[in-house]
């Protein structure tokens, strides 16, 4: 399992990021505190972790282990609650079935005229 600090140190090396310039953007006096993140001796706060994972475009919950890292860039994920997306669903299906009851109107409209016009 891939500790916090690697996590950190992952997400610090993405971005380009020396430890100095970390501490800099964490409001931090030195890269002493983003080292010891790294190498596991101390672990950041709760609102640094938040903070992080803003930078990082992960979330809290990945960094601390708790959750996988998304495959895609977290912009292309919609958060919705369970009982929004069954109710979503159910009205594309009505009006999914409205649409075949039109055509299947207009089909049978359209079958009516070819009877009238060869009788």
């Amino acid at each position: 399992m891939v500790s916090i600090g690697k996590r950190i140190k992952q997400g610090r090396e993405k971005l380009g990021l020396s430890q100095e310039q970390l501490a800099v953007i964490m409001a931090k006096k030195g890269k002493g505190t983003i080292s010891n993140w790294e190498t596991n001796k101390n672990e950041p706060s709760i609102a640094e972790f938040k903070k992080l994972a803003e930078l990082f475009s992960t979330t809290a919950a990945y960094l601390i282990g708790e959750a996988p890292q998304f495959e895609e860039p977290q912009e292309n994920y919609v958060m919705v609650k369970k009982d929004d997306l069954i109710e979503l669903q159910k009205k594309a299906l009505e009006r999914e079935a409205e649409k075949n009851k039109e055509l299947l109107d207009l089909l049978e409209q359209s079958k009516k005229a070819g009877e009238e016009n060869e009788a």
